[in-house]
């Protein structure tokens, strides 16, 4: 059982996660948080967590494993009031946010465009961001964390376990999940100050320091067409930049689903 009174404890936050609402089993934290958008009852920084989700799922409908009382899956409501332009660096910026917490607890992140946590190669975590806009500007975007903490090998299904791996695994002992949550929430509205602030290439530059890939062969599917290319870094919306045979492409995470060469 998680307990949200330790997370307030270890928060250092002016807003976020000063309204932490748990529940012992959801559906999908993210859909819970947007039905509190929809009925009025949405507050800048709330955080919605569970001990288990059963409906998660990742970018592009993909289905997200998390054992009960094991991994961490909780979702952040913001009112970031920034350009619609810069959604994708919001998204990376919760990457680095989760990669610091991560680090803190003794193991070494990396990250994968666009919204994977990698230990020693291998799918730990990822974000899943969605947002409802008005007139270019983000009125409200749900922040979606999931990280598979203190399962071992054995907890991951069998078509995961050659791919997938867990910060206890990494570790070598269990890990504090409520300090997890709280130190990802303190870094988070930290990288969010500083978008509100116009200093996107802090954040670009923090991304850039976690890339698994920077300047490595990578794959990705465009256009229904499967090709081949260098990973050149992020422009300052977020997308990445490719180098192809042909020319450099510029593309957003709704464009190509990317996979390491």
């Amino acid at each position: 059982m998680l307990f949200p009174q330790l997370i307030k404890a270890n928060l250092k936050t002016t807003y976020i996660g000063h309204d932490i609402q748990y529940y012992q089993r959801l559906p999908s934290t993210n859909l819970e948080a947007f039905e509190l958008i929809e009925t009025n009852n949405a507050y800048d920084g709330t955080v919605i967590i569970t001990d288990q989700q059963f409906q998660g799922k990742g970018t592009k409908n993909r289905s997200w494993f998390a054992s009960p009382g094991k991994a961490v899956t909780f979702s952040i409501i913001l009112k970031p009031n920034i350009s619609v332009n810069h959604s994708g660096l919001l998204a990376l910026g919760t990457g680095v946010a989760t990669a610091q917490a991560i680090k803190k607890i003794g193991c070494m992140p990396t990250l994968k465009w666009p919204n994977d946590i990698l230990l020693s190669k291998k799918k730990c975590g990822g974000i899943l961001f969605e947002t409802r806009v008005r007139k270019e500007m983000i009125i409200w975007a749900i922040v979606g964390i999931g990280i598979n903490v203190n399962e071992q090998k054995k907890d991951l299904p069998e078509e995961l376990q050659s791919k997938a791996t867990t910060l206890a695994s990494e570790k070598g002992s269990p890990v504090q999940r409520e300090l997890l949550v709280a130190w990802t929430l303190n870094s988070l509205e930290s990288l969010i100050n500083t978008l509100k602030k116009g200093e996107i290439n802090k954040v670009k530059e923090a991304w850039l320091g976690l890339c698994d890939h920077l300047e490595e062969s990578v794959t990705f599917e465009l256009n229904g067409k499967k090709r081949n290319g260098l990973f050149l870094g992020i422009n300052d919306n977020g997308s990445a930049l490719i180098k192809t045979k042909d020319d450099r492409i510029v593309v957003s995470a709704e464009e190509i689903s990317l996979q390491l060469s």
